[in-house]
């Protein structure tokens, strides 16, 4: 996934780039959809880089699924 892609459809989808460097904030992220997760933050957490991954506890088993379904949400597909 590609993190720039990932960055702009959440700053699009929530007009919320109020995080470091541009990124959607947690409140917002949660707004787009109630089939979003906590493994779904967290795994947006690793790839804006706020985060190791021993640091998290809650990741999703696949990553990159996590990551293709918050990109649709976002982009309203």
């Amino acid at each position: 996934m590609n993190k720039l892609k990932l960055k702009r459809a959440l700053r699009k989808a929530t007009s919320c780039g109020i995080q470091h460097d541009g990124w959607t904030c947690g409140t917002c992220f949660f707004n787009m959809s109630k089939t979003l997760t906590n493994q779904d933050w967290q795994a947006v957490l690793l790839k804006r880089g706020d985060n190791k991954r021993k640091e998290l506890d809650n990741l999703p088993d696949d990553i990159e699924k996590s990551f293709a379904k918050t990109l649709a949400i976002a982009q309203g597909k």
